[in-house]
């Protein structure tokens, strides 16, 4: 079992060398979102405070579920129809080990990415966190890991990589339509404001406005993060499933 431990922890650190390597995943995940929440700051703000932080949780939301989908889910979806998992059957490592060890460096790079984004707000725009960072930094970590699971179930059921993007825009459009990651919620229908949060994106917006405003901690969002866990068991569990029944 550590052995395996071992040879996944190598292997994700491999594979995200890998990946940062490559230009456009920097870009996407590091760059587009980052320049999208410097101009929405500086220029559309209006230089509240309060507008500040909304931009700011909504924006890293977005980009968590946008770069977490296209990533993982399309990006396994490619590899997978590349042949590049093949490749690996020849070596120690279990096949499970490899597909997970890309899963994991796929969603650190969401995660990392997120991470400046917030940190860009804070030192360029002073969107400040009342409760610490480990509030925040805990729920984009967990946030991360469910939408890297929803990608991981696109791509496990996807037979193609146009198909897999047509589900990554299936779920990603209306997600941040109905969630809050968008359209503020004051503007939905109060029957649908209510129920809401059984969207994944909704706890992580939230939470990150109860983090950045009121100075939420990890108890405050306690309920939030074991939800997104529970779409990252669930995800996973499914996606697991649908991995082992095609062929790679």
């Amino acid at each position: 079992m550590r052995r395996h431990l071992g040879r996944v922890v190598r292997l994700t650190a491999t594979f995200l060398r890998l990946l940062l390597r490559d230009h456009q995943i920097v870009f996407w995940n590091f760059g587009f979102f980052l320049v999208l929440l410097l101009v929405f700051l500086g220029f559309l703000s209006g230089g509240e405070s309060a507008v500040r932080i909304a931009l700011t949780a909504s924006i890293v939301t977005i980009g968590v579920m946008a770069n977490a989908l296209f990533s993982v889910g399309i990006g396994l979806a490619a590899a997978r129809e590349r042949g590049v998992f093949r490749r690996y059957w020849l070596t120690p490592a279990p096949f499970a080990g490899i597909v997970l060890a890309s899963v994991l460096a796929r969603t650190l790079i969401v995660l990392l990415a997120a991470i400046v984004q917030v940190l860009a707000a804070h030192f360029l725009f002073d969107v400040s966190w009342r409760g610490g960072a480990v509030s925040w930094v805990t729920l984009l970590m967990m946030g991360s890991v469910a939408f890297g699971a929803i990608g991981f179930l696109v791509a496990a059921f996807a037979p193609a990589v146009h198909v897999a993007n047509r589900m990554v825009n299936l779920v990603l459009i209306p997600m941040m339509a109905l969630s809050g990651a968008s359209l503020p919620v004051a503007m939905m229908p109060s029957a649908w404001a209510d129920v809401r949060w059984i969207l994944p994106a909704a706890p992580l917006v939230d939470g990150l406005n109860g983090a950045f405003v009121h100075g939420d901690g990890v108890i405050d969002n306690l309920w939030r993060l074991s939800y997104l866990g529970l779409w990252a068991l669930a995800a996973y569990g499914i996606g697991t499933y649908g991995w082992r029944r095609r062929e790679v």
